[in-house]
């Protein structure tokens, strides 16, 4: 497996998290559950996700809302695919959609923008191009989707700062001069999901990012900085989240290596770029900022 990663323009950095260029040795790789949207083009080569009994072919050019539960991609040896994974809510600004009707999808993108200007992005990233050229070409389709789109009715520019997660959906609603069953329904749109899985994926990407960076230290000490209940809660959730134990996971990056697991196994420097564009509130939340998310029953 070759991989770049490489960071956005400053013009993008607050829709692009970051640009992924692969070209895979074929075979089945774990996602985890994420909160984060992406855009993504198959240059050469087949793939589809699997999640249990269902399998869901990937068209050449997509968009896939964030991620419940993890999915397994099946990736042909020699396929090239570019992506850009985006910031929190961020479909909504690209597409004018509400972005749950994209969580646990791969849509194509020809759905979203038409097929003349799925086309012309396509043959913009000629294969015999390099990633910086790659990069270049989405960039731009990027930067004019932005500069022409029209602004969905309600609440295109409805947004939250990311520390806000971790109050009370009263209080946010009061805040956004809404009321609760508004604010719900916004925040949904806008973000995919409900405040509460949010808030429980917001836990499980920091204690994840924890053991991709090597700083986890025990799963004790791991659960009390994440929010967590307890050590046991813990692992229910990165169970359910990833597909795998947290010592499972911890082994598959660092220790004995289980391919499953590369398209999270980085390099120093990429662990820096990943990791530095997952919001820092979420990442530096505090367990005491979290108290009524890591609750007995949240826990069950």
């Amino acid at each position: 497996m070759s991989r770049l990663i490489l960071p956005p323009p400053p013009s993008l950095s607050g829709i692009v998290r970051y640009f992924h260029i692969e070209h895979a040795d074929g075979g089945v790789l774990r996602m985890p559950a994420m909160p984060f949207p992406y855009l993504g083009v198959l240059l050469s080569g087949d793939s589809c996700a699997e999640r249990g009994g269902e399998r869901m072919a990937s068209p050449r050019s997509f968009a896939v809302g964030a991620l419940s539960r993890p999915i397994s991609l099946r990736i042909s040896a020699g396929a090239v695919f570019a992506s850009a994974p985006l910031r929190l809510g961020q479909l909504q600004t690209l597409f004018g959609i509400a972005s749950h009707e994209l969580t646990d999808k791969i849509w194509p993108l020809d759905a979203l923008i038409g097929r003349a200007e799925e086309e012309a992005l396509f043959d913009s990233l000629r294969p015999g191009d390099g990633a910086g050229q790659w990069v270049e070409a989405l960039s731009a389709w990027i930067m004019r989707r932005l500069a022409r789109r029209e602004a969905p009715r309600g609440f295109d520019h409805w947004r939250l700062p990311a520390a806000s997660l971790f109050l009370d959906s009263r209080t946010l609603a009061e805040q956004s001069s809404l009321s609760t069953r508004q604010f719900e329904r916004r925040f949904l749109a806008r973000y995919g999901q409900p405040l509460r899985d949010m808030r429980r994926i917001a836990r499980f990407m920091r204690a994840m990012g924890g053991v991709i960076l090597g700083q986890a230290g025990s799963l004790a000490d791991l659960a009390l900085d994440c929010g967590y209940f307890d050590q046991a809660h813990l692992s229910r959730d990165f169970k359910l989240l990833s597909g795998f134990s947290p010592r499972e996971f911890a082994q598959g990056l660092h220790g004995q290596s289980n391919r499953e697991l590369d398209l999270l196994r980085y390099d120093a420097r990429e662990k820096r770029l990943v990791m530095d564009s997952v919001d820092a509130d979420l990442r530096e939340m505090r367990a005491d900022e979290a108290a009524d998310v890591a609750s007995v029953q949240d826990a069950c």
